[in-house]
Order: C-alpha cells, then sequence, then structure tokens
C-alpha cells in the first residue's frame, strides 16, 4: 500500500514540460521558440544574405561553437580551441545558430512580416478564447502554420485541446494576468498551467510551484553532481531552465561579443572550421538528454 497523503511535486517533469509549452507559445506568437537577444547587423546584399543562411544551415551545433570560439582568438580573446565543449556550450551554439538563422531569413524575406502578424492573431485569439468551440478553432489555425508543422510541434495545440478544460479555467481563474502590457506574463502562466495540466495536478499548483520553486542549493533541481563527479561548491547551479539560460549567456558573452564585432571574419573562418572527431560523442549526448534538462 502506498503512503497516504499528497504526493511530493515532480519539479523535474514540470520544469520540462513548462520549457516546452514556453519555446511552443513563443514560436506562435514571434516565430521563434526563445526571445531573441539581439538583431545581426543589417546592410547585407539578398545574395550575401542567401549566402550565411546556407551556411549556418549546414553547420553542426558544435562547428558553431568552435568557429565563434576562432572568432574571440583572432580578437586577441585567450580561448583553447582544444577544450571539448560543454552541454552548457553546445547548448548556447544551438540557441544563437538557431537566431541567427531566424533574423536572416526574416531579413531575406520582409514579407514574414505579414506572417508575423497572422501568427500573433492565432496567440491573440488563443489568450482570448472562453469556450471549447473558440480554443479549438484557434488550436486549429495554430497547428496549421508551415513552421509548427515543420517543426513537429502539431502536438502542442493538440495537448490543449486534450486539456481544454484546464486550459479554460486556469483564464479564468483571477490570477490570470490581464492588463494590456501583461502579454509575456500571460505567456508564463499558460506555460506553467499547461506543465501541471500535462503532469496531472492542478495547474494553479503547477503555476505556484514552479513561480514559488528556490534557485539555491536548497531548491529542488540544484545540481551537486556532474555524472559521477561530485561539483565543487563553486560550480554547482540550479538545473531548472531559465537558470540554464542564464548560464549560456554568461558562457557565451566573449565569443557573442567577438561575433558581433566580427561577422564576415565569422563566416570566413566557419569555411574551413573542424572540430574534433570525439566532439561528436558530446554532440550525440545533447541531443540524446540535452533539451530535456
Amino acid at each position: 500500500m502506498g503512503k497516504r497523503g499528497p504526493k511530493p511535486t515532480d519539479f523535474g517533469s514540470l520544469n520540462f514540460w513548462e520549457f516546452e509549452f514556453y519555446k511552443a507559445f513563443h514560436m506562435l506568437r514571434d516565430g521563434i521558440s526563445l526571445p531573441a537577444r539581439h538583431v545581426p547587423p543589417s546592410g547585407l546584399s539578398t545574395d550575401q544574405t542567401a549566402m550565411f543562411i546556407r551556411l549556418l544551415s549546414k553547420m553542426t551545433n558544435a562547428e558553431y561553437y568552435q568557429t565563434t570560439r576562432r572568432v574571440a582568438q583572432e580578437f586577441g580573446e585567450n580561448v583553447n580551441l582544444k577544450k571539448p565543449p560543454t552541454n552548457t556550450d553546445i547548448w548556447w551554439a544551438e540557441r544563437q545558430r538557431k537566431e541567427e538563422l531566424y533574423w536572416l531569413k526574416k531579413d531575406l524575406n520582409p514579407l514574414r512580416i505579414e506572417a508575423q502578424n497572422a501568427r500573433g492573431k492565432i496567440w491573440n485569439d488563443l489568450v482570448q478564447a472562453n469556450n471549447y468551440a473558440s480554443l479549438r478553432k484557434a488550436c486549429g489555425r495554430w497547428a496549421r502554420l508551415p513552421d509548427v508543422r515543420g517543426a513537429g510541434l502539431v502536438c502542442f495545440p493538440g495537448h490543449i485541446i486534450a486539456k481544454a478544460a484546464a486550459f479554460l479555467s486556469m483564464k479564468q481563474n483571477q490570477r490570470f494576468p490581464r492588463s494590456k502590457y501583461g502579454d509575456g506574463s500571460r505567456l508564463d502562466y499558460l506555460a506553467r498551467g499547461m506543465a501541471g495540466a500535462i503532469i496531472e495536478i492542478s495547474p494553479m499548483t503547477a503555476i505556484e510551484r514552479l513561480r514559488n520553486m528556490k534557485h539555491t542549493p536548497d531548491g529542488p533541481l540544484w545540481v551537486t553532481h556532474n555524472q559521477d563527479y561530485t561539483l565543487p561548491a563553486t560550480e554547482q547551479y540550479c538545473g531548472c531552465w531559465r537558470c540554464r539560460i542564464e548560464k549560456t549567456n554568461e558562457a557565451g558573452k566573449i565569443t557573442r561579443t567577438a561575433y558581433e564585432n566580427g561577422q564576415w571574419l565569422f563566416f570566413e573562418l566557419a569555411r574551413n572550421t573542424k572540430v574534433p572527431r570525439e566532439w561528436s560523442a558530446i554532440q550525440s549526448a545533447f541531443n540524446v538528454s540535452g533539451r530535456k534538462t
């Protein structure tokens, strides 16, 4: 017989599903899965932009990471090019590469602005849906967006339809952000609530648990080990996705600055950047587990 009383909160699953819905909602609203932090230099010709898009599309995350470090070295930074990347480094490179591709593609095709307005309307209709019929209509339009289908994200409007009662109930709660300036808060709120619905707990419980979760050594997702190795106290960290993003931002400061100061140099070096064969194992490990932490 199992223990009586409420079960402890599964913060690992909540963290995972909050991040997945956060990215899915951002993709719906903005056309990119995470908030962009920069706009690349303008003034490229159409041919140059297309060339850069082709190059970035073919690069692996490890190659992108190594190229940014080569650029940093060219600008005088003390960089060890032989040091293999960590999962955090590969994740940072994936974010940066995809973000760069997003802006270059947007610059190449200004008509994307019209598509951007259309997806923004779907997001607004989703947020404002107050019954099953309007919710199903918004999710149907969401699922038909070409980039959503191409990225394999059709499951997320499906999840919302499957959990329609929970989705509508949390929007009717008095804590739902209703300010016209609170769209970011609404996105956070809905991502957290849907994370709870997916793992079969109350959306409002999930929202409160995630909002109040500690990110300190006494927090539920504090990382103290790397496989069998105990991390020194100064290297331990919170493993939630929000702290992880902050961690990758710190890791990428040097290479990001160098890239922005030498975009052309980056693309010149990218043509002949090779990564050690053993780095493929790091990339493979990231592909299996890197997006789930």
